[in-house]
């Protein structure tokens, strides 16, 4: 099965914190959760079990305006 880009969204599993927005390659939703949760807890300096995934949209996904509330 040929691979196909993803826009992952993660966050830290309390909810904490910022959110991880970025494009990934995958073969299926599950395959797109997984590498999400990696690349974010990669870039964030976590282990993959202190990430959540919090959606998974199909494509590059060109997000014109996010801001976080600042607790």
């Amino acid at each position: 099965m040929a691979q196909q880009q993803f826009t992952g969204f993660c966050q830290e599993t309390d909810g904490s914190g910022t959110i991880w927005i970025g494009q990934v390659w995958a073969e299926d939703l599950e395959a797109a959760q997984l590498e999400a949760r990696e690349m974010c807890a990669q870039d964030w300096g976590y282990e993959v079990e202190q990430v959540h995934c919090l959606g998974i949209a199909e494509g590059n996904v060109t997000i014109l305006h996010w801001e976080d509330l600042d607790e």
